[in-house]
């Protein structure tokens, strides 16, 4: 049974996907992209058992969190900045849990999963893309009936997971506690045995992958972006 690092990461804002103006797909280390502001994880033995928790603020450099996000997060660039470690100590943390082996586990993993591939990026390191088996518990979830609060459409949020399966998060919207929040749903869903195979996640297949595979539109943007 393999280990798993359970994470979730706070941010300055969301992702840009394609540029406004030329509908050009927009890498994850671009200038307009987000930054990392907050990362939290619990590390998971082949056991299933607790063997750390991490709970890093990222110290800024050259960038603020903007009124907006800091109202969702909590978190503001005074508080980063007297709180905060380097970035390159928090990559040298991820790294060191990727190359350890660990399975990332993540509420909407291709979001976490990207934000960690842009700053590694930014700081001239490789970005693990292939070496980074991930499970999306959100994704996971909507297996089980669980749907976007307010009868909307689209992916539900981890509060709507929450309500659906009787989960307390304590602390919503910090990296904390909603990295105890996914450890709960992870743990939920491995119960009943809809917990997914750990996969690098690829919006189309690569020209080596085995022909059994139906590939996405060629037009696909690869999630590597």
């Amino acid at each position: 049974m393999p280990k798993y690092c359970i994470f979730d990461t706070e941010t300055t804002g969301l992702f840009l996907f394609k540029d406004p103006d030329t509908g050009a797909p927009i890498p994850a280390d671009d200038p307009r992209q987000p930054r990392l502001a907050h990362f939290s994880a619990i590390l998971i033995n082949d056991d299933l058992e607790e063997e750390d928790e991490i709970d890093l603020y990222v110290k800024p450099d050259g960038w603020e969190m903007p009124a907006e996000a800091g109202g969702v997060n909590g978190l503001t660039t005074r508080l980063l900045g007297e709180n905060g470690t380097p970035i390159d100590v928090v990559l040298d943390t991820y790294v060191g849990i990727v190359q350890r082996g660990y399975v990332v586990v993540a509420f909407n993993a291709q979001f976490d999963c990207k934000m960690m591939r842009g700053e590694l990026r930014r700081a001239g390191r490789p970005d693990l893309f292939d070496q980074t088996p991930n499970i999306c518990v959100m994704r996971a979830a909507m297996a089980l009936g669980v749907k976007k609060g307010g009868g909307g459409g689209g992916f539900p949020k981890l509060t709507d997971c929450a309500a659906h399966l009787g989960l307390v998060i304590d602390e919503a919207h910090s990296a904390k506690g909603d990295t105890r929040a996914t450890l709960a749903l992870f743990r939920h869903l491995h119960a009943v045995g809809a917990l997914p195979e750990a996969r690098v996640h690829l919006a189309k297949v690569p020209p080596t992958a085995p022909t059994s595979v139906d590939p996405l539109p060629a037009t696909a943007i690869p999630e590597s972006f």
